[in-house]
């Protein structure tokens, strides 16, 4: 059942372009402000008290709609909730439209803004140092807006999915949380992500260069290493970039089209899709395996 509501919500997401209209955030401001306000004065409120409680509602509320659903409809009521909110904390946008958005804006301008919403800033100016960050910024938004939740869920069902999903927003930026707060939060991002990258690498291995993508990896830990806590998943950026950048993901016809990050842009894209493919089917073995068991 979980790994049919991964596909069927990947499926939806992709097809039925509709369902990113569903995603509202507004309340998580309202969320952390309230929070803040009314239980400000609970002892170690600044720190795991107050990371603990903004984790644990959203979690209680999953737990609570679950219930309801599964008490009224049974086994198809968990897999309804399982598929909604599958399809609500993909994103908060989808990573291929943001993608696509580059290449048909309809002039300089427009494509420029395009590509700083999809950097999270401006565009660097040594081509190079924009490549690097196109790469990056794809491979990244791929892990927070689809293998994060993906992994999560079935390990964890739906309270894995909301779980790193709250814990990657709220060490954003945007939320007013206090600093020892965000710094809890944060951390059991990282911890959350470090096994998907270490997937995510796997199975860029897998679809491209096995070798090559193994010595950048390998390069990457013995040069720097990688700590659990202090790590920004260099490790998959870095194969993600030999990959891209020594030719050895296959370029279709539009990529060859193109140069510097703009080329970047498109094979980091590709890549990303053919390692959804590899996960897809480890998917549908795993689902197979349990069809005959």
């Amino acid at each position: 059942m979980t790994i049919i509501s991964i596909l069927i919500a990947f499926i939806l997401c992709h097809f039925v372009r509709e369902m990113r209209h569903l995603r509202r955030f507004e309340w998580i401001s309202w969320y952390t402000n309230f929070c803040n306000d009314k239980f400000k004065k609970l002892p170690g409120w600044s720190g795991p008290t107050g990371f603990l409680l903004f984790i644990g509602l959203p979690l209680v509320a999953a737990y609570f709609i679950n219930y309801v659903f599964s008490s009224v409809f049974g086994q198809l009521g968990e897999f309804i909730v399982a598929i909604a909110i599958l399809i609500y904390t993909f994103g908060p946008r989808d990573l291929d439209i943001d993608v696509r958005r580059v290449f048909t804006r309809d002039d300089d301008e427009q494509q420029k803004e395009a590509l700083e919403a999809l950097l999270d800033g401006p565009v660097p100016e040594d081509e190079e140092a924009c490549q690097n960050t196109a790469i990056d910024a794809v491979f990244r938004k791929a892990l927070k807006r689809w293998f994060g939740i993906i992994f999560w869920f079935a390990v964890l069902g739906i309270y894995g999915a909301v779980l790193y999903r709250v814990a990657v927003w709220l060490s954003g930026e945007d939320f007013e949380l206090l600093d020892e707060q965000k710094d809890l939060m944060t951390r059991l991002a990282k911890i959350m992500e470090w096994p998907v990258a270490q997937l995510m690498t796997l199975s860029l291995a897998i679809a491209t260069d096995f070798d090559s993508v193994y010595r950048a990896w390998k390069k990457y830990h013995n040069e720097r290493g990688h700590g659990l806590f202090e790590g920004n998943n260099e490790f998959m950026l870095t194969s993600a970039r030999t990959i891209v950048k020594t030719g050895h993901a296959e370029k279709d016809g539009y990529a060859d089209q193109l140069t510097g990050p703009m080329a970047s842009i498109k094979l980091s894209m590709d890549l990303v899709w053919r390692s959804l493919g590899v996960w897809a089917t480890v998917l549908a073995i795993l689902l197979l395996v349990n069809v005959i068991a």
